[in-house]
């Protein structure tokens, strides 16, 4: 077994009964070996600990505490890691044998890459395919997608120790979702990115803290949103508030601006990620015309709603979006 690089891998574990086993099994038959699994119980009350104590792995580090959130135990794991790389992985996902080995090779060629993730496959415990998770993979276009929202599955990331130690750990704020917060910091010092392979199964249901809204403020992917703008663009301008107002359905923060002041918005915002990377100017232009749709899109709708009797108008909208194929879905690359 190689002594470098060594992984750690920071799992969560509160009332997990149901799906640890899956998620320690598919870490600890990584065809990559050399890593320490660092488990921690944020003060679970079911038989979570009764799950780990199954296990006589070396590689296994368990800690419990008394319950203080996902972002606290995150950053308790942090402090623990002993790895030259980090790895994240929830107590209900199973990563597939391939994950770590495809990312240290990826990182250790990458050295301007300082956040990596994967796609995932999206399913349940009544469907065994959802969906996938096919964010986007290059630098430029990452860059343009976390001005709106959060292009990486929390469970697949790899990234340097060294790195978060200089960037910080997990804001424990709840006004900002832990993860999309922390992957806006990775970007604003260096190249981000994810691997077009799926390594994960992201088990999608309505228990785990990771994936409650309820355990955040309303607008917290909105405000990661409009801080990304403006420490972008250096300036606070109300058509930043609005396209990020229109893209994720905050009707009652819109003033109304035009289809031609939106697009010009997102034109700029377009023209400054482009400086950053200008050898991807086209990548960053065709991304444009995608947010276009989306924006254009919702703007149709909230007027559509607006005039709710016009037939007249209502069926110009309707043409409006069949001709410029708008669809509702999140892009993709």
């Amino acid at each position: 077994m190689d002594t470098e690089p060594l992984v750690s891998v920071v799992l969560p574990v509160y009332n997990a009964e149901d799906y640890l086993k899956e998620s320690i099994d598919s870490i600890l038959n990584q065809s990559y070996t050399n890593f320490e699994l660092i488990i921690l119980n944020d003060g679970s009350t079911d038989r979570s600990e009764e799950i780990c104590f199954t296990y006589h792995d070396s590689r296994i580090k368990y800690h419990f505490h008394k319950n203080i959130g996902l972002a606290g135990t995150l950053n308790k794991g942090l402090d623990l890691c002993t790895g030259k790389y980090i790895a994240r992985q929830d107590q209900d996902d199973i990563a597939h044998t391939e994950r770590f080995k495809k990312q240290v090779e990826y990182l250790e060629k990458n050295l301007s890459i300082n956040l990596l993730g994967t796609r995932a496959k999206v399913f349940s415990d009544s469907s065994a395919h959802i969906k996938i998770h096919d964010h986007a993979t290059h630098p430029a276009i990452l860059k343009f997608d976390l001005m709106f929202d959060n292009p990486f599955v929390h469970s697949t990331v790899m990234f340097r120790k060294k790195d978060i130690q200089k960037i910080g750990y997990y804001n424990v704020d709840r006004s900002f979702f832990e993860d999309y917060e922390l992957w806006s910091r990775f970007s604003q010092y260096g190249d981000i990115a994810n691997l077009p392979n799926v390594l994960l199964d992201y088990r999608h249901h309505d228990k785990g803290l990771s994936k409650s809204t309820s355990y955040f403020k309303e607008d917290a992917v909105y405000s990661q949103s409009i801080h990304n703008i403006e420490l972008l663009m250096g300036q606070k301008k109300e058509v930043y508030y609005e396209l990020s107002a229109l893209y994720h359905w905050k009707t009652d923060k819109c003033k109304g601006l035009s289809k031609k002041e939106l697009f010009l918005g997102l034109r700029e915002i377009a023209i400054k990620i482009a400086q950053l990377y200008p050898n991807d100017k086209v990548l960053i232009f065709n991304r444009l015309k995608q947010y276009e749709k989306i924006i254009l899109y919702r703007l149709n709708i909230n007027q559509r709603r607006k005039y709710p009797d016009d037939a007249l108008k209502l069926f110009f909208l309707k043409v409006d979006n069949k001709l410029r194929g708008l669809h509702p879905n999140v892009i993709n690359e």
